[in-house]
C-alpha cells in the first residue's frame, strides 16, 4: 500500500506539473515519506543496559553507544538505518542541527543542557533488516523527571511501541518507571519488556520473574506485555530482534494509513480544478461572468461559516480549562496520604506529583477535551463538505489520531514544565521537615494536609492552569491555520481554473476538443488512482 501511495504522488505530480498547478505539496510529502521511521524508544534506568542492549542489536566488534554515560551527559540517541554515507546529527535546542562524521560519534560527548538529541545513521547490516524502524536508546530516569516527560512527550506522538529495560540481577519495578508504565497505558501504547544481562540471573530467576510481572499489573492492570530475555554478554538478542522485525512487517501499514489520509485532499483539490476546467471550457463568455461571481460569493460564504465554526469554539475553551483544573484537584486530593507520608519520611514529593498531575492531565484531556475536539473537526468537515463551489465539492480530512495525540503531549507537557518551576516544590520538604521536629506525630501530619491543600495544591493548580489554557488555545489555533491553509490552496486552484478557462476562451475549437479530451482523461485517472487508495 505504501507503494502505491508513493506512485499516486508521483502521478500527481506529473498531472499538476501539466495543468501549471503547485506541486509544493506533493514535494514536501514525498520527502517526509523518504524518511519516515517508526519510532520505538528504549527506557529504564541507569545501568539497566539500554545502550549496551542496543550495541548487541548493531553487531559490531567494537562498541557505537557509550554504556558508561553521566546524567549531565546523557541525551536521546536515536538509530537509523540509511543507503547514504554514515554520519550522526547534533539536533540544539536552538533548533539548529550539525552534521558530523561518523568517525567523530565514539568520542563524542553531549552537554544535555545545550543539546536536544543526536540521530545516529548507520549503514549496518542488522539495522538493514529494520530499515522502517527507528531505535531512541533515553537517558535513564534516575536524571530527574524532566527526562520522564521527555520521553513521553518529545517522542510519545510518532511512537508505535516501548521497550522497557529491566537488569536480570535487579528486576525491582521501581515508581520512576512504574509511574511512565502507567501513563504509557493511558495512550494504548504497546509495551515490550527486555529482561537485559540474564547471564547475572541468580537461581531464583523464574521465581523474581513472576514477581516482577506481578508488580507490572498494578501499573498496567491486565494488558497485554511482550517478554523478551536478552545477554548482551553472550550476544544473545533474538526474541528482541523478532520483536522488532514484527514491528517492521507493521511499519509499512502504518505509514500507508498515515499518508493515505494526507494524500487524498491533494488529490481531490487537483481534481476540483479539472472539473472546473472542463465545466468552464463549454460556457460562453457572459455564462462564465456570472459563475465566476458565484463563485465568489459561495467562497465568501464559507469563509464566513468557518469563521463562526472557529469563534464559537474558543469560548468553550475556559470550560476546557476548568474541568481538567478540577480533574487535578481531584487527583491530588485523593493522593494526599501518600504525599502526607512521603513528606513525614523526608521524601521529596516532585517527582510523584509530576506523575500524579500528568496522569490526570492525560486522562482529563482524553476524556473532557479530545471528544470536542473531535466534534467541532466534524462540524467543521460538515460545513465544509456540505458546500457545493461551481461544479465541485470542497472538502478536507482530518488525521484526527495525530491531531489527538499531539493535543494530548503537548498539553500534558506544558503542565509538567510548571511542576519543575514550581518554587514550592523546591522548600516544601524543607518545611515540613521543620514542622515534623516541632510538632508530635499526628500534629505533624495535620500541619502537613494544612500546607499542601491551602499552599502547594493552589499554586500547582494555578500553574498547570494557566500553561495549559495557553497550550490549548495555541494547538487550537495550529488546527484552524492547517484547515484556512487547506481551505486557501483549493480556493486558489479553483479561482486558477476558473482563469485558466477565459485565457482559453478565444482558441481554436480543434485545440478546444483536443483539451477536453486530455482533461476527461486525466479525471479518468484521478479516479482509478483515488480508488487504489481506498
Amino acid at each position: 500500500m505504501m507503494e502505491k501511495v508513493r506512485k499516486a504522488l508521483e502521478e500527481l505530480k506529473k498531472i499538476n506539473a501539466a495543468y501549471g498547478i503547485s506541486t509544493e505539496n506533493i514535494l514536501r510529502m514525498q520527502e517526509e515519506i523518504q524518511d519516515a521511521k517508526v519510532c520505538t524508544p528504549v527506557i529504564g534506568k541507569f545501568s539497566s543496559g539500554k545502550s549496551a542492549l542496543v550495541n548487541t542489536i548493531l553487531g559490531y566488534s567494537r562498541k557505537m553507544l557509550k554504556e558508561d554515560i553521566t546524567p549531565e551527559t546523557a541525551i536521546p540517541t536515536e538509530i537509523v538505518y540509511t543507503e547514504l554515507d554514515e554520519m550522526f546529527m547534533i539536533f540544539l535546542n536552538d533548533d539548529t542541527c550539525m552534521n558530523k562524521p561518523i568517525e567523530d560519534f565514539r568520542e563524542y560527548e553531549a552537554d544535555a543542557k545545550t543539546v536536544k538529541n543526536v540521530r545516529v545513521m548507520l549503514k549496518n547490516n542488522n539495522l538493514e533488516r529494520i530499515p522502517d524502524v527507528m531505535l531512541v536508546d533515553m537517558p535513564g530516569f534516575e536524571s530527574g523527571f524532566e527526562i520522564h516527560n521527555k520521553a513521553i512527550d518529545d517522542y510519545l506522538p510518532q511512537s508505535l511501541a516501548y521497550i522497557v529495560t529491566f537488569p536480570a540481577d535487579d528486576m525491582i519495578v521501581r515508581s520512576s518507571i512504574g509511574e511512565i508504565l502507567k501513563e504509557l497505558c493511558l495512550h494504548d501504547m504497546p509495551l515490550c519488556i527486555v529482561i537485559t544481562k540474564y547471564d547475572k540471573a541468580n537461581d531464583d530467576f523464574e521465581l523474581v520473574f513472576e514477581k516482577m510481572k506481578e508488580s507490572l499489573r498494578r501499573y498496567v492492570g491486565d494488558r497485554e506485555i511482550e517478554y523478551c530475555i536478552t545477554s548482551s554478554r553472550d550476544g544473545e538478542v533474538r526474541n528482541l530482534e523478532e520483536f522488532l522485525l514484527h514491528i517492521q512487517e507493521q511499519s509499512q501499514d502504518i505509514l500507508a494509513d498515515k499518508y493515505k489520509k494526507l494524500v487524498l485532499p491533494i488529490i481531490e483539490t487537483t481534481e476540483n480544478y479539472l472539473n472546473t476546467l472542463l465545466n468552464g471550457s463549454l460556457l460562453s463568455e457572459s455564462e462564465l461572468d456570472e459563475k465566476e461571481e458565484k463563485l465568489h460569493r459561495q467562497l465568501s460564504s464559507l469563509d464566513e461559516k468557518f469563521s463562526h465554526e472557529q469563534e464559537d469554539f474558543e469560548l468553550e475553551i475556559s470550560e476546557f480549562v476548568e474541568d481538567i483544573k478540577n480533574d487535578v484537584q481531584r487527583a491530588m486530593e485523593a493522593d494526599e496520604t501518600t504525599l502526607v507520608a512521603m513528606i513525614m519520611n523526608g521524601q521529596s514529593i516532585s517527582d510523584h506529583l509530576n506523575s500524579v498531575v500528568r496522569n490526570a492531565v492525560t486522562v482529563s484531556v482524553k476524556k473532557n477535551f479530545i471528544p470536542k475536539v473531535e466534534k467541532y473537526l466534524k462540524r467543521v468537515a460538515k460545513t465544509i463538505d456540505s458546500e457545493s463551489i461551481g461544479d465541485v465539492h470542497i472538502s478536507f480530512s482530518f488525521d484526527t489520531d495525530k491531531i489527538n495525540k499531539g493535543m494530548v503531549s503537548n498539553v500534558v507537557a506544558v503542565a509538567a514544565t510548571a511542576l519543575l518551576v514550581n518554587p514550592l516544590l523546591g522548600i516544601v520538604v524543607g518545611i515540613f521537615a521543620k514542622v515534623r521536629r516541632d510538632r508530635k506525630r499526628e500534629e505533624a501530619k495535620q500541619e502537613i494536609r494544612m500546607k499542601l491543600r491551602n499552599e502547594v495544591f493552589p499554586k500547582v493548580i494555578d500553574d498547570v492552569a494557566k500553561g495549559i489554557e495557553t497550550t490549548i488555545t495555541k494547538q487550537i489555533r495550529l488546527v484552524n491555520i492547517s484547515i484556512e491553509d487547506e481551505l486557501k490552496n483549493q480556493r486558489d486552484t479553483l479561482e486558477k481554473a476558473m482563469a485558466d478557462v477565459r485565457t482559453k476562451m478565444n482558441e481554436e475549437r480543434e485545440h478546444k476538443e483536443n483539451l477536453e479530451a486530455d482533461i476527461k482523461m486525466d479525471l479518468e485517472r484521478i479516479g482509478e488512482i483515488k480508488d487504489g487508495l481506498r
